[in-house]
């Protein structure tokens, strides 16, 4: 009965204010508490962080740091704390502008060293740390990255030989090209062996000649190739003598060095987009480009000037596998990026939930810390843990 009395006199004075407040029961007090994190901490971040992030923690740091130094990645120094990240207020044009020039930068101070020249299991790691480092600042920036290192140049290296690796991989490297991955057609997408776009080799002229036959067989949103891509690996229906050898990969040239579209090269923008407008998605059309025989990507099969088509794999099915299988370590990369993406949300949800407080149990009581809800972990901590599992898998 008492509570049901006080409850009945809180609600009257709702209802009928007083002018004197010195008979409520309750200290007026901000509705807002934040409790700072204690600085008594009873373990070693240096080892949390070494099973969180596991591998090239000084490369890591590196780049942080030099993400840090530059105004255009918007540091905000807060304390003696720095935190980054971009403005998403910007215009479609104005974040596409930003995430090339913060890659300039990037460059230019030696991040991408090595990403396609260097061999061996550390440079792998270390290439899959930074661009980790990178998606964290912002998801645009490194899918622009990937699709030019890991897209572009990963199907040189990759359906390539001696003589694409060259001849592409360090001006891919230093930026000279900019690569897209012309896959993708608004008919066809996972179902790669059903794409239209056409390259039929002509022995007079030792080319082959890219078509896009119909609607349907157009480049559809390509990263990279609205705007700044100056190269494309083209997957078409490789021609010859009137037979269709499947699906092959060529190298063209889509700009020139002034960013001009090329002649027999049509290029539409995808548009804005609900998120990632910091990539230019494209559209791109061929009408009777010509692209000179060496440009074929020949590592699984090859065409010698006579037009006579040869490869080791001699069936058609085992063929196509063997082209597609170094794409598996594209889907690889998403996937431990959107990791990563979760390990940052989830830092910041576990932290604000370690100084958030909402409620009191007492009247004059301190308020209950977020993560001290039973609700509230059932909700946060199956995440955490599930994200962990993922990390340490991938």
């Amino acid at each position: 009965m008492d509570a049901v009395h006080r409850r009945t006199k809180i609600i009257s004075r709702h209802l009928h204010p007083s002018s004197s407040s010195t008979d409520l029961p309750l200290n007026p007090s901000p509705c807002l508490s934040y409790s700072p994190p204690s600085d008594q901490i009873q373990f070693s971040t240096q080892s949390l962080r070494q099973i969180m992030d596991g591998h090239d923690l000084d490369a890591r740091d590196w780049a942080f740091s030099l993400i840090e130094s530059s105004s255009l990645f918007c540091p905000r120094r807060r304390g003696d704390r720095v935190f980054v990240g971009p403005d998403y207020n910007q215009t479609k044009e104005q974040q596409r502008e930003m995430t090339m020039k913060r890659i300039e930068f990037l460059e230019k101070n030696g991040a991408f060293e090595g990403w396609l020249t260097s061999e061996g299991e550390a440079a792998e790691m270390r290439k899959m740390a930074l661009n980790q480092v990178f998606g964290s600042y912002d998801h645009s920036l490194a899918i622009k990255i990937g699709v030019h290192f890991f897209l572009w140049g990963g199907a040189i290296q990759f359906f390539g030989t001696k003589r694409h690796h060259d001849k592409w991989l360090k001006d891919t490297e230093k930026y000279v090209v900019k690569g897209c991955f012309a896959m993708t057609e608004l008919g066809h997408g996972s179902n790669v062996r059903g794409i239209e776009t056409s390259a039929t080799y002509d022995k007079e002229a030792g080319e082959f000649v890219i078509n896009t036959p119909c609607e349907s067989a157009q480049k559809y949103w390509i990263g990279g190739a609205a705007n700044h891509a100056t190269h494309a690996v083209i997957f078409s229906q490789l021609h010859i003598n009137g037979t269709n050898q499947g699906v092959h990969a060529f190298i063209a040239q889509i700009r020139d060095a002034d960013g001009n579209i090329c002649p027999n090269v049509r290029i539409a923008d995808c548009g804005h987009k609900i998120g990632l407008n910091g990539v230019d998605n494209g559209r791109i059309w061929f009408d009777n480009l010509r692209v000179p025989r060496e440009n074929l990507l020949n590592s699984v099969a090859d065409v010698l000037p006579d037009g006579k088509y040869v490869s080791a794999i001699k069936n058609p099915d085992q063929r196509f596998a063997a082209f597609m299988a170094p794409l598996t370590s594209g889907r690889v990369i998403i996937a431990a990026t959107a990791i990563y993406i979760s390990k940052i949300g989830l830092a910041i949800a576990v932290r604000y939930a370690l100084t958030r407080r909402a409620f009191s149990i007492t009247p004059d009581g301190q308020e209950v810390l977020l993560l001290d809800y039973p609700s509230h972990q059932r909700r946060l901590l199956p995440l955490v843990a599930k994200t962990l599992l993922s990390l340490y898998s991938s």
